[in-house]
């Protein structure tokens, strides 16, 4: 099922079921970005331990397999993909991949790559996007798994609603499967501090309650109750989400637009659903 977040009026987004996309023969795109990490090697880690190097090996492996399973979504065909590859941008910021591929053994952040640099491509005629994407490339292996879920978890509940939900037990249902996953991470201010180092976010004084946030994006369910937590009493993911809401400093933040790419990604590469976002 894909997925796409469109703007609406009260500066949200709307998930909705989108139309297919038309796929390409794009094995260029992967044979050129390997030769491209081949060559690193030797140019950027210079000599290594044969330990080392075999890592090395077995984690591009891992990257290059994440990224032709993320070939299919390029939506140019081959010779604009070749002109885009062949772009001093294009090489700069592939490289950047490779490397942070190469130095880590996560798929996670494999995967994350991948999809980031197919996206990279396919918006590489829209400047903000390229810009964008550009520095969540860089920006993504500088993360933990936790800092992802709490960028997530801000995204889905701040800037996007699921359209269809009309009453409690599908949003209870919306809940178990598009939040819980990204519920769990570790509460400390460091993570939040982190994240504005990065860039992903800022924090401010404000902060929006989740309460609020329930009754705006699905008025028809909670309309008839002031106190959406009594009616959300009783089920443990919500009443986790509640928690973790209240008790960090999530409730204050704001995504940069960097923010925004990656949470939208990683929420991609987690639940499986596509999400077409509007920076």
């Amino acid at each position: 099922m894909e997925i796409s977040n469109q703007k609406s009026g009260d500066n949200s987004t709307n998930l909705q079921a989108g139309g297919a996309i038309t796929v390409n023969n794009n094995a260029v795109a992967l044979y050129s970005i390997e030769e491209v990490s081949k060559q690193l090697l030797g140019s950027v880690f210079g000599e290594l331990p044969d330990e080392t190097k075999t890592q090395i090996t077995q984690n591009q492996k891992s990257y290059f397999q994440a990224l032709s399973e993320n070939l299919q979504k390029i939506v140019k065909d081959s010779s604009e993909v070749k002109k885009i590859i062949d772009s001093p941008d294009f090489q700069y910021i592939s490289k950047k991949a490779s490397i942070s591929a190469s130095r880590s053994s996560s798929t996670v952040l494999h995967k994350n790559l991948s999809s980031l640099i197919v996206q990279r491509v396919n918006f590489d005629n829209e400047d903000l996007k390229r810009i964008v994407y550009n520095e969540a490339i860089a920006t993504i292996d500088k993360l933990t798994t936790d800092q992802l879920k709490i960028l997530t978890l801000c995204f889905l509940l701040k800037r996007t609603k699921l359209n269809g939900l009309t009453n409690l037990e599908q949003f209870k249902q919306y809940l178990e499967q598009k939040i819980k996953p990204f519920i769990d991470f570790k509460r400390t201010t460091a993570e939040f501090e982190h994240l504005a180092y990065a860039g992903c976010a800022s924090i401010s004084i404000a902060s929006h309650d989740i309460v609020g946030l329930f009754k705006g994006n699905y008025p028809d369910i909670f309309k008839d109750t002031d106190n959406p937590e009594e009616l959300l009493a009783g089920n443990d993911t919500a009443t986790k989400l509640i928690s973790a809401w209240k008790e960090t400093q999530i409730q204050n933040m704001n995504l940069t637009s960097v923010g925004i790419v990656i949470a939208s990604t990683f929420y991609e590469q987690t639940i499986g659903d596509r999400m077409n976002i509007d920076i």
